[in-house]
């Protein structure tokens, strides 16, 4: 009955107050805060991680002291905490087997210095069941040649799933005899930023070349690292290239292609999409943008998502410098249209706060709201005087939808939170209850947040009416003045994943919604308990996927 519907929906409205409503499904009433050791910056990063049927949040706290390493001064630690059976929310260190003393051998022109190393300034986890992790230090010092240089090289470390053993140590930028500060790898700083694919592990290296910067991309089947020759790129001084790293599927859905943000070039900032060439075993840049305006940060962080679930990855490239009046920050989004070409779709801000800096992190959260259309954070850690907020945006079939869903504010959630939104992790069900979760670092004071999804309720209203009302033969009677009437039902369905199997519903059923909007005299209403109403409220219990239908008389003036 379209015809009828559409006809309805000009006279009548349904209008629905449920308890779950799709865009408001992160839970902020029951937040898991976890704290680390003052002072140590606990949430600098953070990551979701699963193994077996265990859920962990791994925390980066960069200037923490290690238990492991006594000796040295402030290496900063990755830790641990278990988010089932640990009603203490306590967090345990992870042992890297980071050594204890000044000046241990690395390599045959390599000795290692660790004091403030960084370890933890950035963490990745592989995307598969039984995936390891990626845990950095760029900070990390190669002193053979101290009389000299000291190099700042940086080290990560592939940390294996259980979290139990030592792992595999990367020194991405370390080459025997090579020792000048600033040329070619000597100040890499490898690890700033980390990603971890299946096969590659992805660590940005800024201070490469004087600090053009460059991307390291280790091939973890052959061992081998992908190299970046391309002149244009690696030509420029100072650009800070892999001061952030992401990678996706943008050339085709089968491929993984490289991100790179240098969020120094030519002061405004870009972005490069590099794809792996085997055979030549180089990266090969395939896309670049660039920003908008002089010192915006423009590629300081980067999330590469695919917002429309067309099988390929769309880009969000963070600004959180951009200023209109002092760094409220934005993120612009690329929607790719096939085979590596990306277009601009348009620009977020979300509340333009002042000294925001929004755009600082994203994440992909998965699909939290159950349509069908991936999801994604942004953090802005400045707003509300240091406090920090978190945006979180929809993908849909068009790209991303221009409004915010929900704005989490650290000061609602716990007003002793500083920097809120400094990272963000996601995309991984936490507490099993079929939606993914999301887990936010508030690092100045030293807290992170798990926030857990709710499921969503999806509500199917139908509104049946006659096609036609015969006004020359009314058929009613209001006390004694025969009316014109009508027969009014209203349907309702519920369903959703891993939903309850009965709710109870709130709802008003609202006669003549265009004429009260517009305060008018509405033409139609209802007559409840001897008076008349233009508007009747009810309670109905509901289960799942049974429709229950509601019938009722409305009159016609």
């Amino acid at each position: 009955m379209p015809e009828a519907r559409q006809r309805g929906a000009r006279v009548l409205w349904v209008l629905l107050w449920a308890a779950a409503v799709r865009s408001y499904n992160v839970d902020v009433g029951r937040p898991v805060i976890f704290r680390g050791p003052n002072g140590s910056f606990f949430g600098y990063s953070v990551l979701q991680h699963y193994h077996d049927s265990t859920r962990w949040v791994l925390v980066g706290a960069p200037k923490a002291e290690s238990k492991y390493s006594a000796s040295v001064q402030s290496p900063g630690a990755v830790f641990k905490c278990r988010v089932h059976t640990n009603p203490d929310r306590r967090c345990t260190e992870l042992d890297m087997g980071r050594g204890n003393s000044r000046g241990m051998l690395c390599g045959k022109t390599c000795k290692e210095d660790r004091d403030d190393e960084w370890m933890g300034v950035s963490l990745a986890r592989q995307p598969k069941a039984g995936g390891s992790v990626l845990a950095c230090a760029h900070r990390w010092k190669n002193i053979y040649y101290e009389t000299e240089y000291i190099l700042p090289h940086g080290f990560c470390n592939i940390i294996p799933p259980d979290l139990q053993s030592k792992g595999k140590k990367l020194l991405p930028c370390y080459e025997e005899y090579k020792k000048k500060y600033g040329e070619e790898h000597g100040s890499c700083q490898a690890g700033i930023a980390g990603f971890f694919t299946k096969e590659l592990v992805i660590m940005g290296a800024p201070g490469s070349y004087y600090w053009t910067g460059t991307v390291k991309v280790l091939n973890l089947t052959d061992n081998t690292y992908y190299k970046l020759n391309d002149d244009a790129v690696i030509a420029r001084r100072y650009t800070y290239l892999g001061y952030a790293v992401t990678a996706g599927h943008f050339s085709q859905p089968t491929a993984t292609d490289i991100v790179g943000g240098a969020p120094q070039d030519g002061g405004i900032g870009k972005v490069y999409i590099f794809r792996t060439d085997r055979q030549s075993g180089s990266l090969i840049k395939i896309f670049q943008a660039s920003g908008k305006k002089m010192g915006s940060y423009f590629g300081s962080s980067l999330c590469a998502v695919d917002l429309n679930s067309d099988g390929l990855s769309d880009l969000l490239v963070g600004a959180p410098m951009f200023s209109e009046i002092r760094d409220e920050g934005q993120v612009t989004v690329y929607i790719n249209r096939g085979n590596g070409v990306l277009e601009e779709q348009l620009t977020l801000d979300g509340d333009s706060a002042y000294n925001a800096h929004f755009g600082e992190s994203m994440a992909a959260l998965g699909d939290i709201d159950d349509d069908g259309f991936p999801d994604v954070a942004i953090g802005a850690p400045k707003e509300d005087n240091y406090i920090g907020a978190v945006y979180i945006y929809h993908g849909d079939a068009n790209g991303i939808i221009p409004q915010y869903s929900m704005k989490l504010s650290g000061q609602s959630i716990n007003p002793k939170l500083r920097m809120f939104g400094q990272s963000i992790s996601g995309g991984v069900d936490m507490d099993s209850n079929g939606y993914p979760d999301m887990t936010v670092g508030a690092f100045l004071s030293d807290n992170v947040v798990l926030l857990r999804s709710r499921p969503v309720i999806t509500m199917d209203i139908t509104i049946f009416l006659p096609i036609s009302i015969n006004i020359t033969a009314p058929q009613c009677h209001d006390g004694l003045q025969l009316v014109n009437c009508l027969n009014v039902t209203v349907c309702f369905r519920f369903s959703g994943k891993h939903v309850p199997g009965e709710i109870g519903l709130n709802y008003n059923l609202t006669a003549d919604v265009a004429k009260k909007e517009k305060s008018q005299q509405p033409r139609v209403y209802f007559v409840t308990s001897g008076e008349t109403a233009g508007q009747i409220t009810e309670k109905l219990q509901l289960t799942f996927m049974q429709e229950k239908c509601e019938h009722y008389l409305a009159y016609v003036k």
